[in-house]
């Protein structure tokens, strides 16, 4: 936290606009960095020149800026794919630029992922880190490198690969762009801003240091900052859309019959604007009915509910994004006040009214991508929080 703080203060000291969604992608792409590889990409704070919008010149900056760039296309891409199910070959080998392009983008993603991946794998090894290793909690990586299967087998150079890449696909997108969401939402909220930090000082109290601060033990007294990220995440899911197709005949019960090769898609962001299953005020931003009539978080359904998906594919990483979402959105709101920057809520492109889902304000209009991102960047003014 303390880089993104610490690049929050600069901006309130020099009193000019930033791009928080593009802050807090580069804060979460630093942190799965050290959570997975250890590895610090130095994104945030002094060590990024905020000039530029780009790390200080280094073979790792661009490395990573190359990165962002293929992860980003590739992510539009498999959109588009996932738009079309079938015939997406085709169309790429016809649009041989649009193909080449793909492919380039996977390269830089592969040769990105297996540089961390290897320099981490050749620290591990090094004599004099052996027994350093033995008293230093292990990240991700090291976890799944000690991983077997029941034949005794690890995972392969490659199957480690794909497995960061997931974790960096997660962790990256979906917390920075909740986040993203919801700052906006609570911006056009002043009073759950003020709900907050009310809720802050009676949680943390006069602590200071890092007892003032939010931690995983503590995090799940923050209910209304919970209950926030929820909401967000039912009008704003990570992963707005998916499909399947039926490699066999299914039957749902009460519903169709399902043929092998059929598709079947479904949109978590229709699903949080359905009135028949959120009711009329399902296109308002309410976090009050995630409370119970206790004031604790209520429970929904993995299907009513699905932005962390189901049953034995629910999410894995579902309690570690909650928390740093949690956090963020706390410490942020205790440190700074932020208001939209002069003219861009008047000015940048705004989502369609939905017939029959009232709400009360429209939306930045959404990115093309597997993801949820914003189009545009959202521009906000820093001030220091007089508290």
């Amino acid at each position: 936290m303390e880089g993104l703080t610490d690049e929050l203060r600069s901006a309130a000291g020099e009193e000019h606009s930033i791009d928080v969604c593009d802050l807090f992608f580069r804060f979460t792409l630093n942190s799965v960095a050290q959570i997975t590889f250890g590895k610090d990409l130095d994104l945030l704070g002094a060590k990024y020149s905020a000039e530029t919008d780009s790390p200080a010149s280094s073979k790792l900056a661009h490395s990573v800026n190359e990165f962002v760039d293929a992860f980003d296309f590739a992510q539009e891409q498999s959109n588009f794919r996932l738009t079309l199910i079938v015939g997406w070959k085709l169309i790429e080998s016809m649009n041989s630029s649009m193909g080449k392009r793909m492919k380039h983008s996977i390269r830089i993603i592969d040769n990105f992922v297996y540089s961390l991946l290897d320099e981490r794998i050749a620290s591990l090894s090094r004599p004099d880190r052996l027994k350093e290793a033995e008293h230093v909690p292990k990240d991700l990586l090291g976890l799944f490198m000690d991983a077997r299967d029941e034949r005794g087998g690890g995972l392969s150079r490659t199957e480690l690969r794909d497995t960061a890449v997931g974790l960096i696909f997660g962790a990256r997108d979906s917390t920075a762009q909740t986040m993203s969401w919801a700052l906006f939402h609570l911006l056009m909220n002043k009073d759950l801003v003020t709900r907050v930090r009310e809720e802050a000082a009676k949680v943390l109290g006069d602590q200071q240091g890092d007892r003032s601060k939010v931690t995983y033990a503590n995090h799940k007294q923050f209910v209304v900052a919970h209950a926030i990220i929820l909401e967000t995440l039912r009008l704003h899911p990570s992963a707005p859309k998916s499909a399947k197709i039926a490699l066999a005949d299914d039957k749902i019960p009460d519903g169709p019959t399902i043929h092998a090769g059929d598709v079947l898609r479904w949109s978590d962001w229709q699903i949080g604007r359905d009135v028949t299953v959120w009711g009329p005020d399902c296109g308002e931003f309410k976090p009050d009915r995630w409370f119970d009539e206790t004031g604790r978080i209520k429970q929904f359904g993995q299907f009513k509910f699905h932005a962390f998906n189901g049953g034995p594919r629910l999410c894995l990483g579902m309690s570690l994004a909650k928390f740093e979402a949690i956090k963020i959105m706390v410490e942020v709101l205790q440190n700074f006040d932020l208001e939209f920057a002069d003219g861009w809520l008047e000015n940048v492109p705004k989502t369609e009214a939905i017939e029959g889902v009232p709400s009360r304000y429209p939306v930045p209009a959404y990115k093309s991508s597997v993801t949820f991102p914003m189009r545009h960047p959202m521009m906000v003014i820093v001030k220091p929080h007089a508290n």
